[in-house]
């Protein structure tokens, strides 16, 4: 998940006095961190070393969500979930551009406008582009349909029901695969919007790639639990509001839930994820979520919290949501999450990235100066242990200081390392190399 970042990172700028002697100055410098994810609400790694030693889907939820529980909720029936098409809030670093493919494998489809079918066939791959509003499929038999709005439906639905089947169908472009529900084709900006509409309590959560379902084999089943009871409150919320662009209400990657559809519904070890959905729905329109207040509340989440053993020992702690991003939510605060660095598997208990010299200017903006950058340290920490300032010093002298919200700060240092991005804001140190 991708919440939006509300605070502005503050720089300043300090001149030292004249030094004797000039400090030795890096090609490189190595960033060390620890954790993966924003920090806010339940560490997967945690709640699942938690359900190892034998804590309930409710404990899980109880210590990570302070002042929460799980009750049923009546939820709607259907979700619409984008999966091809430009993003829903305008930005250009998601979203997608230009004609794509469709291709249904396994059985028969139909392709729908309004209540009248105008083409059909058995498995095969069509085109999918755009033209003054109107979505273009040109079908395997070379055949061109134009119309406002399109619907794809295929065998082994309640939408087309022929003796043969089951199909499933896949979108270029998308990294998933679908065997739920049905496909609705428009024109959005100029590109094909794809939107898989399906059951929410049961198919669309099965469809949701956010945890591995392998987890339920190895004592992890109150974690994927609870999973299902966060996933299934997003989802209730977010479907509250359909978004006019994408025609949906939520999209299918990191920026509301991961969904791959049936490519995880159907993966190895997939068995545990759809108990753990099932486990958690009551009817087809009523299951778990969780709540806050008595009413359903976002809960976020992420892969695990970071920290240091060290004499100088920090983190192990979820992070508080005003520390993060702006706004501070009352069950979503910060706790100790030892959990985290002790969980099977988990690849970002320790993680390192390298930032050159160049970009380490340009980071504290001694670029402009003519600077060059002969240490970084870390100045302040956030209550978590993620970082809040860094402090850059000049040869001669010279400081700049960098401080923000964490995820801002992960933002910016990110940026500029020789990969593009760091997993957390738990920033160990970042040293010369």
């Amino acid at each position: 998940m991708a919440p939006v970042l509300a605070a502005l990172l503050a720089a300043g700028t300090l001149v030292a006095a004249p030094t004797t002697a000039s400090a030795a100055v890096p090609d490189f410098f190595v960033v060390e961190g620890s954790g993966f994810g924003h920090g806010v609400g339940m560490a997967q790694y945690g709640a699942y070393e938690m359900s190892r030693r034998g804590y309930s889907t409710t404990q899980i939820l109880a210590h990570y969500y302070r002042g929460t529980a799980a009750q049923r909720a009546t939820t709607r029936t259907l979700i619409d979930v984008q999966v091809y098409g430009p993003d829903p809030s305008g930005s250009s670093a998601y979203g997608d551009a230009g004609p794509t493919t469709i291709t249904v494998r396994g059985g028969p489809w139909r392709l729908r406008a309004g209540d009248r079918t105008v083409a059909s066939g058995r498995a095969g791959t069509m085109s999918v582009s755009t033209s003054k509003g109107s979505v273009l499929v040109r079908t395997p038999d070379g055949v061109l349909h134009r119309h406002r709005q399109l619907q794809l439906q295929w065998a082994g639905t309640p939408y087309h029901r022929p003796k043969a089947g089951p199909a499933t169908v896949s979108v270029g472009g998308a990294h998933g695969s679908y065997r739920y529900g049905r496909l609705l084709l428009s024109a959005s900006q100029g590109t094909p919007n794809v939107v898989n509409r399906l059951r929410l309590n049961t198919q669309y959560l099965y469809g949701l790639a956010e945890m591995p379902a392998s987890w339920g084999a190895d004592g992890g089943q109150e974690a994927l639990r609870a999973q299902a009871v966060v996933a299934r409150s997003y989802a209730v919320l977010r479907s509250e509001s359909w978004n006019r662009t994408c025609r949906c209400h939520v999209v299918d990657d990191v920026r509301d839930q991961q969904f791959s559809g049936w490519k995880h519904a159907s993966g190895p070890s997939s068995g545990y994820w759809r108990r753990a959905v099932d486990s958690t729905t009551t009817a087809l329109t009523r299951g778990s979520v969780l709540t806050y207040g008595g009413r359903p509340v976002t809960a976020h989440y992420y892969s695990s919290s970071g920290g240091s053993s060290s004499a100088s020992s920090f983190g192990w702690r979820t992070a508080r949501s005003e520390d993060v991003w702006s706004s501070a939510v009352p069950y979503e605060r910060s706790v100790r999450d030892r959990y985290s660095a002790v969980a099977p598997g988990n690849g970002h208990v320790r993680w390192r990235r390298n930032l050159s010299q160049v970009q380490a200017q340009r980071l504290f903006g001694l670029d402009d100066a003519g600077k060059e950058v002969a240490s970084i340290r870390v100045a302040a920490r956030w209550s978590s242990g993620q970082v809040k300032t860094l402090v850059a010093k000049a040869p001669d002298g010279t400081t700049r200081t960098l401080t923000g919200k964490a995820d801002q700060i992960r933002a910016r240092v990110g940026g500029r390392t020789t990969a593009g991005s760091v997993p957390s804001a738990w920033l160990l140190r970042i040293s010369a190399a």
